[in-house]
């Protein structure tokens, strides 16, 4: 990926770096199974070093991006392109210590500490072939490290000229309908760690939004905002209103229809200016009225500096 905007997809995938039908049933050995294979291209690196800080990434995020298939990744110095070791499992490699073996297809992808979108453009470029493939045991059931190699690189697919927002944003994200009561909300806030949730109707149009703080203005009447001595409501009295409400209360009532949004091809670059002029931690992306996703702040950072 030297020339990243003109080069093939396709150029990222090597024979010699694949391995079709793992020994490994466990993560942690697939692991070292992936690394053996890209020994020649990390001369100066630790492999040991490189195999406990991908599980160490895997305790705090999981690398699993789509069903049955894992993409760790690490950013290193001392390389200069991006190193792919492929892994296959028709029988499942075991991710996490409480779940059958699930996952089929690995991508190791070791990229340059100083290309910092190289990882999310191979993502964005792996996405769209592993969209196409329907069942993903198709790949995994291939025989031979040219044949995985033939399937994966048909086609003219090439790496995304630049990452937009639809290569950074979440696709599936908390959700709730404007039919949902006030109550449901604040359990799912509580229950999904979420601080700020779209509300769409029942064709998944985008109708508002509301956020944790929206719940805080909510038991706060604007009037005693401006009050220094808060000593009348002592007792979180506006507080017990909002609960009493809150089964009798509909999003569609209550949410805010003011946000902040973007349309999917944006670069995202774009949406770090936006972060900042809008000072908001919550970017919905959108196709007209339809909720393609939403890119949150953290989730932002942690893909541009760590993931």
């Amino acid at each position: 990926m030297n020339n990243r905007n003109n080069s093939a997809f396709a150029n990222i995938f090597q024979s010699d770096r694949i391995i079709c039908n793992l020994k490994s049933q466990a993560r942690e050995d697939a692991y070292r199974e992936l690394l053996e294979i890209l020994l020649e291209d990390l001369t100066g690196q630790d492999s040991e070093a490189l195999w406990q800080a991908l599980n160490a990434r895997e305790a705090i995020s999981s690398s699993v991006a789509y069903p049955g298939v894992a993409v760790p990744h690490l950013r290193i110095n001392g390389i200069k392109n991006p190193l792919l070791a492929i892994g296959t499992s028709v029988a499942g490699v075991q991710f996490e210590r409480d779940e059958e073996p699930s996952i089929h297809m690995i991508f190791l992808v070791l990229t340059p500490a100083h290309i910092p979108d190289a990882y999310l453009q191979f993502l964005a470029g792996l996405s769209k072939k592993i969209i196409a493939f329907k069942e993903i045991r198709l790949l995994a059931g291939c025989t031979s490290p040219d044949e995985l190699c033939s399937m994966l690189t048909a086609g003219p697919d090439v790496f995304p000229p630049f990452l937009s927002a639809m290569h950074v944003m979440d696709p599936r994200p908390v959700t709730l309908l404007e039919s949902d009561f006030l109550g449901t909300a604040i359990q799912v806030f509580c229950e999904k760690k979420v601080s700020d949730i779209p509300v769409v109707d029942e064709q998944g149009d985008l109708r508002g939004v509301i956020s944790l703080e929206d719940l805080l203005r909510m038991s706060l009447p604007e009037h005693l905002l401006w009050m220094n001595d808060l000593t009348p409501i002592i007792q979180f009295e506006p507080f017990a209103d909002l609960l009493l409400k809150q089964r009798d209360v509909r999003l569609a009532d209550c949410m805010r229809e003011k946000y902040v949004s973007v349309e999917p091809t944006v670069p995202a670059v774009q949406l770090a200016k936006t972060f900042i002029i809008e000072r908001t931690r919550h970017i919905l992306v959108l196709d007209k009225r339809r909720l393609l996703g939403t890119v949150e702040l953290h989730s932002f950072i942690s893909k541009l500096f760590w993931a």
